[in-house]
């Protein structure tokens, strides 16, 4: 009987001013016991040595000649990749030579599995950064959560086996073409950060799964993108427009009203405490997203009609995936 082939993984990296990054990710990359494995490299613009390292490392090259924004760049990268899945990751990062085998072998056992995600330790292998994601209403105690939106929490549980989760990093997200070609991508509107949990959001919305596996290992050099003052300012505005493009675009309306109304608020505090420029940013996120706001229920309509669901039902069943699988 004739083996079965192998399937065609795309990895895509996103970069930006990253050179000394990629000469340890790609190497890892290229060490992998996953032997169909291709690597697109989309830059935004750098000004370093991006371009050589990508090429030393026979990684194909995006320059999109700009910094146009995560979810654009990976979309990009999306469009030209060759293979079957596409594995999304951030460029500061070091895999487990199983990596890409452990994540391809779990989402081919399963035709409805959208995405499986991996387990990220912090760089030096110290913590445990990233597991298999929960999320719920109530802060959870005793555990360390992030707030999604007002109201709405995730936090990271520990699972030795592979588990159905809400949502997958793009870090280490490895999707089915198909599925991601058919919800339309991530958001392009994402300018950094939430891309990830959007698109998880609507592809559970259709009854595909993302799962968590354990043994797909990873390292990252969590928030080294955000240290510099530049890189600060882009999580912001990535955080502030993901917040309000999630709940207009998906989530009931409860939580709308208040993430427009706490966002708002925080315009008059940023300007009592004379931060300026974070007053400036965050009025020119109001005001694009006010003007998207029609075309963003538009697009919830016709979301929630064609699954035959509601927002709060859906918000519900992700809910009892923590439920299902957790205590909180």
């Amino acid at each position: 009987m004739a083996m079965k082939e192998a399937p065609r993984v795309s990895a895509i990296i996103a970069n930006w001013n990253g050179a000394h990054h990629l000469r340890v990710c790609l190497p890892s990359l290229r060490e992998q016991s996953f032997g169909s494995l291709e690597i697109v490299v989309v830059d935004n613009g750098s000004s370093d040595e991006s371009e050589q390292v990508s090429r030393e490392f026979q990684a194909r090259w995006l320059a999109l000649g700009e910094n146009i924004g995560l979810a654009p760049a990976l979309n990009r990268g999306a469009a030209i990749a060759d293979g079957e899945f596409f594995l999304f990751l951030n460029n500061d990062m070091r895999f487990d030579r199983e990596f890409v085998a452990a994540l391809a072998s779990q989402i081919e056992e399963e035709e409805g599995i959208f995405a499986t995600d991996g387990m990220q330790y912090n760089w030096d292998g110290s913590e445990k950064g990233h597991l298999a994601t929960r999320l719920t209403k109530g802060k959870p105690e005793q555990r360390s959560s992030v707030e999604i939106v007002p109201g709405l929490y995730f936090f990271q549980e520990e699972k030795h086996e592979k588990s159905p989760v809400f949502m997958a990093s793009a870090a280490c997200m490895l999707a089915r073409r198909t599925m991601f070609e058919k919800l339309g991508g991530f958001d392009d509107r994402l300018p950094l950060g939430y891309e990830d949990v959007e698109i998880c959001w609507r592809a559970w919305l259709h009854g595909w799964k993302t799962v968590y596996v354990p043994n797909a290992i990873c390292w990252h050099r969590i928030g080294s993108s955000g240290r510099s003052l530049e890189g600060q300012r882009l999580n912001f505005r990535g955080v502030l427009t993901g917040r309000l493009l999630l709940t207009t675009k998906l989530l009931p309306m409860r939580y709308v009203i208040r993430t427009w109304l706490i966002t708002t608020a925080g315009l008059a505090k940023d300007l009592a405490m004379l931060r300026f420029q974070l007053a400036k940013d965050r009025m020119k996120i109001l005001m694009e997203l006010g003007f998207l706001v029609p075309k963003l229920f538009r697009e919830r309509k016709l979301l929630f009609d064609s699954a035959d669901s509601s927002p709060e039902k859906h918000l519900g069943c992700l809910l009892g995936l923590t439920n299902e699988n957790s205590s909180v």
